[in-house]
This record gives structure tokens, sequence and C-alpha cells, in this order.
């Protein structure tokens, strides 16, 4: 009922706002018009992000001449902030108490046209409506309410398709370009070499849900019958520093003369640093999170971990020939707080054993 009443009264403030700031002798949208102020939204997780980028460069590329003002949130900040890809960015936490301050650079800024590429809805439409841009495109979710589509004028429909192509599919309205499906980073990341001279396999163990975490005997597992076929790898521990938990389990599970093989990286770098690292790895081996992202857009080979989730829609899409992907379905008796736990340790290491240097 709470939700009812907040969407009620979000759908009442747009409409009582359109009534007097409406637009309502504005064109139809259409690839006929131009546009010299775009705000773009990407306001989500580091993935969400990084899946925006192909459209954000289809849209600079459609209206090369416009300012782009880019609100996004503040743990992807140190990623578009000082991008010779936008004009402005602001962070927003998608929080209507926090919202006043982003209308503020909103209406001084004066946005002709709105793309929401991944945000909460509810506020994300307000937020754009009450900034007075005059047109509004959003990207939907399945799951998002259709009762705010009245407020849009163009928006990307259901397809069983990869995220990065659905929003570009929904761009082609426009004419933008919905070929380019590369992710990039918004700033410049002189990355360092690759060591020629072993093997470098990173580890991701933590994951925002633990239904997305293989679990750390399993990598354990995996570290021994790397080691055993090639002894000079080096096993790289990434994550954030609420995943030291996991790097304990890790180390104490690890049989001790393993352990010289071991760095780990837990909580001591920065996004930039850790995108550095994750471009000198021989291959990713982590869950359905942002790193996995992080080493698709460097280019680095993944091996990634899938319970539900399907990969053709949220998985790798560029470079297939550098990414595998293992997916089991859910099934009544599975570990329900670590579903991943039934990929045995064995089958991964099959799969990545071809990248490997003996």
């Amino acid at each position: 009922m709470k939700l009812k009443k907040k969407i009620f009264f979000i759908n009442a403030v747009i409409a009582l706002y359109s009534l007097f700031n409406g637009h309502r002798n504005k064109a139809a949208l259409s690839k006929d018009l131009e546009f010299k102020r775009i705000a773009i939204y990407s306001t989500t997780a580091l993935g969400d992000l990084l899946f925006n980028t192909p459209a954000i460069k289809s849209i600079k590329k459609r209206y090369p001449q416009a300012k782009i003002l880019f609100v996004t949130s503040q743990k992807n900040s140190a990623l578009v902030k000082g991008s010779p890809w936008f004009d402005e960015v602001e962070v927003w936490d998608n929080k209507v108490k926090n919202m006043h301050c982003l209308l503020k650079k909103l209406w001084a800024f004066k946005p002709e046209i709105t793309f929401i590429l991944h945000a909460n809805i509810y506020y994300d439409v307000l937020c754009a409506k009450l900034s007075g841009s005059t047109y509004i495109v959003r990207d939907n979710f399945a799951q998002d309410p259709k009762n705010f589509n009245r407020w849009l004028d163009h928006y990307s429909k259901s397809e069983d398709t990869h995220i990065i192509q659905r929003k570009l599919n929904m761009l082609k309205y426009l004419g933008c370009d919905t070929t380019d499906i590369s992710m990039a980073f918004p700033l410049e990341i002189a990355m360092p070499p690759k060591p020629v001279e072993k093997c470098r396999i990173g580890f991701q163990m933590g994951a925002s849900k633990p239904d997305r975490c293989w679990p750390v005997e399993r990598f354990v597992s995996l570290a021994a019958l790397i080691l055993a076929a090639d002894p000079q790898t080096e096993i790289v521990l990434t994550g954030a520093r609420q995943d030291s938990g996991l790097e304990r389990a890790f180390l104490e599970l690890l049989p001790e003369a393993l352990r010289h093989n071991v760095t780990s990286l837990i909580g001591k770098t920065s996004l930039t640093e850790l995108i550095q690292q994750i471009g000198t790895f021989t291959l990713l081996v982590t869950g359905d999170t942002g790193p996995l992202h992080l080493a698709i857009t460097a280019r680095t080979p993944t091996l990634s971990l899938y319970v539900g989730a399907n990969p053709r829609h949220t998985g790798p899409y560029q470079d297939p020939h550098l990414h595998k992907t293992i997916r089991i379905e859910p099934q009544t008796g599975d570990d329900k707080a670590l579903p991943l736990r039934k990929i045995s340790a064995e089958s991964v290491f099959a799969q990545i054993q071809p990248l490997l240097r003996y």
C-alpha cells in the first residue's frame, strides 16, 4: 500500500507540473530533431554504468555538438569525473531528499532531452520532468511499472536480447548507431603490460548478493588444481574491503605450501588501480558482479558463473572468443545461500585449462 501511495503521489506531482510546464506544443520526438543540451542518467551499479557506455557513445556520435550533463552515483564518480565524454558530472543517490541539489544544476543546464539509461524508477522520471527537459527517453526494465510511460516520449520495449543491444535498439528511433556494442571506460586509463613469464589468475569471490558468490572452498580447490598444473601461476584475490572475511577464509583453507602463490588486493585498490590490475590478468574467475564487467571492458578473458540469471542478457556481449560462462538453473534442494556451490572446481578448471601456460 505504501508503494501504491508513493506511485500515486509522484504521478500527481508530475501531472500538476505538466499542467503548467508540459511543453504541450512541442514537436513529436523523431530522428529529425537536433539537440544542444543533453542530460544522461546512470545512477546505479558499476556494471550498469559500463553496460550504458555503448549507448552513451552512440548518443555522442549522433549529437556531436551537444553539451552533456551526466548524472551518476558516488561510487561510479571516479570513473566519470574529468572524462572528456561529459561537460558536467553531477552525483545523485536516487533519493528524493537530495533531488533539490541536482535540480538546481539541471535548471541551470536546461536540458532539451534526457536519457535515463539506468536509474531507480519513480524518482528518476520525477527529476527529469521537474528539470524542465522537453523530451525524456528511458530504458525500461520488465519489472518497472507501466504507469510512468505516459511521461516518457520514447522508451525501450521488452526484448529477448542483451541489455546493451536493448539500449542501442531504443536509440535507433533517433537515428543513433546500433552496431558498436563495445563497452569503454569514460576516462583513459594507462594499462600496464601483461606479464609474459607467468599466468596471473584473478579470483573475485565477493558479489553484491550471496547467491552470486561461488563458495570460498570451491575457489580454494580451483587454486590447488591450477597450481598443480602450473606452479608458477600467481593467484590474485580482488574485492572490496567488505570481502576481507572471504580473504581470511580462503587463506585459512589453502594449504600453507601454496600461499606464496597468492597476492591479495582485497580492499587495497582504488577503482582505477583495480582496472589496471585486472588488465594484467591472464583470466578472471568471478560471479556476476562489477569486476566481471571491468574485465570485459579491459578485454581481459573471463570465466563467469551464473545461477538463474541469463548471461545472454547480462553477461559478456563483446569479444565472445575471450569469455566463457557456466550457468545453472535453480533446483529444489539447492543451497539457498550459495546455489553456485553445485558448480565443481573441476568443471571450472576444465574450462580455463586451455588458457594456462605450461
